[in-house]
Formats: structure tokens, C-alpha cells, sequence
């Protein structure tokens, strides 16, 4: 008996994110996605002439062509010749940032534009193959909101994780009153991180240096609540304090503190802990923190730099509303003047050598994929370049795919949920034209389709070429 297969636009990938793609989510009921290479995300053989049922929201099955039945009513997708692989996380990224180099003032100068910016960028991340977004700090009564308008199905977006208001400690003899979130005792700091926790976020955000007692304070009420801390950390001294408070995941190791050296003994800290366990929620068990080196993050600079024509992209200007991208322009006139740019290329050399030393010393099962996405000239969605960036620094391809999907759900605690594609999770996959584990790169050049909560959303990346050739085949 013929099937028709559903349609599926196979379409090229610009270097930046998709301008555009179906704006209503196509559904249904039954799914099954038929035919292609399923890597599930679990680090095994990739399973050949793969099967994949969905029904509303769940996977309910996974098998093979001539094993699997395949309901009458099931809507079929096509992925021979392609690759199923879990929905990609965005494990560090802000919704209030938008590539911008003014990015203390941009959030203030548009908040009373707050939802409009973050829907697009939810919008663009969704359609670059993000189906989990972590904002890792920003205003979270916004935030709230969006999540319920793409969660009611009003706008598309990723699943949203957010941090809410970021911690941080007073510099010695400055006074923290007037300012709930800024901490200069254990006794506020436990006070500001029940205040944050109160707010109905999903994970704990730390920066700068702390005292080693007040960190304590911080990571333990947070823990206690069920909640991971994040820290954004800028030097090795701040990670030791970090790694003996029991921090749970550290961003921009290697990255933000690239000059300076790490021994063998730095090294080993970040791997294995002071006292590896399971205490935090969160915890990597038997290891030290989650790491997420965020080198796309110094990356972007060097881009910009080399090609400073990318800034003209009209694809780019079609993301934002006009006075949105205006700013954009204003703030990039003289890209080497907009702070962290200066020795860009050296640093990303230096962070992707220690990474590479962090990797064979045994770490490689903590990386997880991170951006800071929205960070100046970091334009979103810059996570499938950082998935480069990973295996140039000696992650295999599968490891790079983990590091999007398996990692960032074990550092979550959603693995049961989400991360693998797997029978009883939630459906979020990614269909990609090709095969990742040999060219990793097809990750931003080659997604032909996002599929998130059980509804697929085909991704059509050249608008402006007329109308898509659409093809359809049949099966028996």
C-alpha cells in the first residue's frame, strides 16, 4: 500500500541563522520519521533505516524500517539520506542580548521592548535547531511571559530555562543595601538566593569573585531548593573558590581567563572536584562541575573582525525590528573599540590549546555547549559554530553532539525527559541533511527540519530565491 510522504523543504544554510521559516508549526496527532541514520544521543552505533514514532508530544517508539509498523494514521517524514538527532540545547545564551556593543545599556534603552526582542530571538533559535534554551541571567517577569505564549503555542520558541536575576558578591567594605541581589555576608547570601528562588526560576547564577563561606551559602540553599548553580568566572582563582563551594556547572573556562596558565594540578580540580559526589542536584556524579568553555563567545570578535561586511547582511537586519538593528549598527562602528575584542584571536588560540590539554586529561564527559549567545558581535544562533569549536578542540563528533544534548539534560536533572532520543521522552529532534558524525559542520549549513514538542518545523533558509522546491517521494 503507498504512503505519501510528508513534505520537507531541502534547502542551503547561510552562515548566519535562518531569516525565516514556516511561522505556524505543522501538527499532528501520529508521527513517524522514516528511513534516515538515528543517532540517539547515547554515544552507541548510529542505527541505520531508522524509525521514530511520535504521538501528541512523546516518542512512544524507536526501531527499523520492516520492523517497526507504522500506524495508517501516522504522518510521514522522509529522512533517508539524513540524520535524526536529539533537539539541541543552547546551555548558555541571553534572550535580552541581541549581538549588540553596548550590552550594559542595551537591556535598560529597550525594555519596555523586552518581549518583542526576545521573541525573535527565541524565534531565530528554535529555527537554527535549539529546541532548550538556558538564559543564563536577564529580566525574568519577561522572560515568564514569553515562556507561556510559546508554551500556550501563541509564538514559537525553544523550551526556556531561565536564571533570573545573576548574584554576585559586594567588593570588600562596599555596602550591598538597596540591592537584594548583590550579597556581602552568608546571611544575605542566603537570603538573596531564596529572593531568586522565589522568583520561580530554574537555576542559580553566580559571577565574580567570592568568598569561599558565602559561595558555600549560596550553592547549599540553592541545592536544598533542588536547584544547580551557575557561575560565570573569570579567573583560576575564582574557579578553585568554585569547585570547593560545589558549584555545579562553570562557564567560560579557558575562554575569559585565557592568558593566564593552568597547571597540571588546575587541571585535575576542574576534573575531578574537591570531593566528587552527588550532593548538588545537578552534579556531573564523580566528577567536578559541568564545564562550558563558551569560546564562540571570543570567537565572534575575530569574525567580525576579519569580515566586517557580515554586519551588512540584510538577513541579519530581517531578524530585528528596524530600530533594533539601527542600534545594532550604531554600536558596531569601530568593532576593536567594544570591550573583551582586544587580542581576540590569540586568546581563542590559547582557549581552544587548553581546552584541548582540559579534554585529554579526561574532562571530555563534562563539556557541555554554550555561547553566550547575544554577548557583542555573538549574533544568534552562534551554537552550531561552538559545536566546531568543540571538536577542533579534540571532541569526537558524537562528544559534540552529547555536549548539545545528552550533557546539558544530565547537568538540567531532565534527562529522563529530554537529551536522547529515546521511547517515553518528549519529541525534540533535528533532522540534518547528511551525516554529522563526518562532517559536523552540517549542523549549521544542512538542518532541514526542527522538531520540538511533537510539532515539526521545517526550515526554509533561502526566502528571497522565489518559490522552495518541494519534493515528494512515496513509500511502500
Amino acid at each position: 500500500m503507498k504512503r505519501h510522504i510528508c513534505t520537507i523543504i531541502l534547502l542551503f544554510c547561510s552562515c548566519l541563522t535562518p531569516a525565516t521559516s514556516s511561522t505556524q508549526p505543522a501538527s499532528s496527532n501520529e508521527l513517524a520519521i522514516v528511513g534516515g541514520q538515528l543517532v540517539d544521543g547515547f554515544g552507541g552505533k548510529p542505527l541505520q533505516n531508522s524509525v521514530i514514532l511520535v504521538r501528541d508530544n512523546r516518542i512512544v517508539a524507536v526501531g527499523k524500517v520492516g520492523v517497526l509498523d507504522i500506524p495508517e494514521s501516522a504522518k510521514v517524514i522522509d529522512s533517508n539520506g539524513m540524520t535524526v538527532i536529539p533537539g539541541l540545547w543552547e546551555s548558555h545564551g541571553h534572550l535580552m542580548h541581541v549581538g549588540e556593543g553596548d550590552p550594559g545599556e542595551f537591556p535598560a534603552n529597550f525594555a519596555a521592548r523586552a518581549n518583542e526582542v526576545m521573541s525573535a530571538v527565541a524565534k531565530i533559535s528554535l529555527l537554527s535547531g535549539i529546541t532548550t534554551f538556558r538564559d543564563t541571567g536577564g529580566p525574568i517577569e519577561p522572560q515568564l511571559a514569553l515562556r507561556e505564549e510559546i508554551e500556550s503555542g501563541k509564538k514559537i520558541g525553544p523550551r526556556l530555562l531561565f536564571a533570573g536575576p545573576i548574584l554576585k558578591q559586594s567588593k570588600p567594605g562596599a555596602s550591598a543595601k538597596g540591592n537584594p541581589f548583590l550579597i556581602n555576608s552568608v546571611k544575605t547570601a542566603r537570603q538573596a538566593t531564596a529572593k531568586v528562588i522565589a522568583l520561580g526560576v530554574d537555576q542559580i547564577k553566580v559571577y565574580g569573585f567570592w568568598d569561599l563561606e558565602i559561595l558555600q551559602a549560596v550553592t547549599s540553599t540553592a541545592h536544598a531548593a533542588g536547584l544547580g548553580v551557575d557561575a560565570d568566572l573569570r579567573h583560576i582563582l575564582a574557579y578553585r573558590t568554585a569547585v570547593e563551594a560545589g558549584v555545579d556547572r562553570m562557564h567560560h573556562v579557558f575562554t575569559a581567563d585565557a592568558l593566564s596558565d593552568y597547571d597540571a594540578e588546575d587541571i585535575r580540580l576542574l576534573i575531578r572536584g574537591i570531593k566528587p559526589s552527588a550532593a548538588g542536584p545537578m552534579a556531573n556524579i564523580l566528577r567536578g562541575p559541568y564545564i562550558v568553555p563558551t569560546i564562540e563567545m571570543r570567537q565572534a570578535y575575530v569574525r567580525v573582525f576579519n569580515f566586517p561586511e557580515l554586519l551588512d547582511d540584510p538577513r541579519l537586519a530581517a531578524q530585528y525590528p528596524p530600530d533594533v538593528y539601527t542600534h545594532l549598527r550604531e554600536t558596531w562602528v569601530n568593532p576593536p573599540s567594544v570591550p573583551w575584542g582586544i587580542g581576540a584571536p590569540e586568546r581563542v588560540k590559547v582557549a581552544k590549546a587548553k581546552l584541548k590539554r582540559f579534554i585529554e586529561a579526561g574532562g571530555r564527559e563534562q563539556i557541555v555547549a554554550g555561547t553566550d549567545a547575544g554577548a557583542p558581535f555573538n549574533l544568534h544562533s552562534p551554537l552550531t559554530r561552538e559545536l566546531q569549536n568543540l571538536h577542533q578542540s579534540g571532541l569526537t563528533a558524537m562528544e559534540v553532539i552529547q555536549s548539545a544534548t545528552l550533557r546539558p539534560a544530565q547537568m538540567q536533572g531532565l534527562e529522563q525527559e529530554l537529551g536522547t532520543v529515546t521511547a517515553g521522552k518528549l519529541a525534540d529532534m533535528v533532522i540534518v541533511d547528511g551525516d554529522p558524525l563526518q562532517d559536523i559542520s552540517l549542523l549549521q549549513h544542512k538542518i532541514v527540519m526542527v522538531i520540538k514538542n511533537g510539532q515539526t518545523f521545517p526550515i526554509n533558509h533561502l526566502p528571497a530565491l522565489g518559490k522552495s522546491h518541494i519534493a515528494r517521494q512515496e513509500f511502500r
